[in-house]
């Protein structure tokens, strides 16, 4: 596929420091000592820029960012070349923990809860994102939201956004999703757990999962793809509707598999409309992304020969 020069444009606003612990074994009661330490800028987000960097594309990734904590995870945003946009806050930005058994790969993941953002943080907010739309061929909105109170803000993005005619990809959960969903973002994309949670009851089945799908482009959004795990992706698209089943990987770490999906999807959308083969792209950055242990670690010799192996059928 052959891609334009593009700027993507990816919101985190609850970023973290992503540190993970590398043991010999796990267990209570005892010290434990890490064998090595690794450390990322971490969110959703961060992860979607990090995919789409590494597919070619550049991009700016807005966060929102305070304490020592908040420091390191520009420093090494910058280092990855992911030119952060950064909101300074009074706040401390979250630290979120792994710890990872190397002979067994049993994983543990520990969140901190993320700081609050007061009303002139979240105006400093709205000001960046207005100001790097200009630039940008497309935008990511990823992850849960720091505090309640910076719900309104996501919808505002997505409007910001789509009068600007530029693209929004949103992957969020809980009231966030149903809020912003109705701002009319291109594409939205929950897990199953996030979807039952939108439409308020389990979905079981595959069909109860459509319907979901259908009332939510129905609220605001063209697109809904819905990720479930290692299983078939479902996308209703606008009157459409598509399974992709992913190509078999050597599993390492899952983590970050939704977050390259959506790059992979943004990535492709520059160049093409057609839906069968955005879809290919996303799903084939989502399995490449399982087979490495950074989140959003893909690289696009890894994803260009998993394209063939990906099964795009009608829904």
């Amino acid at each position: 596929m052959s891609i334009p020069d593009p700027i993507f444009l990816t919101v985190t606003l609850n970023p973290a420091l992503d540190k993970t612990l590398f043991l010999d074994e796990n267990a209570p009661g005892v010290t434990i000592r890490a064998r090595r330490v690794v450390d990322l800028a971490g969110g959703k987000g961060i992860n979607v820029a990090r995919a789409l960097r590494r597919l070619g594309a550049q991009v700016r990734s807005l966060m929102p960012l305070g304490g020592w904590s908040g420091r390191e995870t520009e420093r090494l945003a910058e280092v990855e070349g992911l030119h952060p946009r950064v909101v300074p806050i009074a706040g401390t930005t979250r630290l979120a923990l792994t710890l990872r058994e190397e002979g067994t790969g049993r994983t543990w993941h520990y969140l901190e809860p993320g700081p609050s953002l007061m009303p002139d943080e979240q105006e400093r907010l709205r000001t960046t994102f207005a100001t790097s739309l200009a630039e940008c061929t497309g935008v990511a909105i990823s992850g849960g939201l720091p505090c309640p109170e910076v719900e309104p803000l996501l919808g505002w993005m997505v409007e910001r956004a789509r009068e600007a005619g530029v693209r929004v990809v949103l992957d969020t959960h809980g009231p966030a999703l149903r809020s912003a969903a109705s701002a009319l973002p291109w594409l939205v994309k929950p897990t199953l757990e996030e979807l039952e949670a939108w439409a308020g009851r389990p979905l079981p089945e595959e069909a109860e999962q459509w319907a979901a799908l259908t009332d939510l482009v129905a609220r605001g959004p063209e697109v809904a793809v819905l990720s479930r795990g290692p299983g078939a992706v479902l996308a209703r698209w606008r009157n459409a509707r598509f399974v992709v089943r992913p190509p078999a990987v050597a599993e390492v770490n899952t983590l970050g598999s939704g977050d390259a999906m959506v790059a992979g999807i943004l990535w492709a959308s520059v160049c093409s409309e057609d839906p069968a083969e955005i879809l290919r792209w996303g799903v084939a950055c989502g399995a490449a992304n399982a087979a490495v242990w950074d989140p959003g670690g893909i690289e696009r010799e890894s994803v260009e020969p998993l394209l063939g192996k990906v099964r795009v059928e009608p829904g």
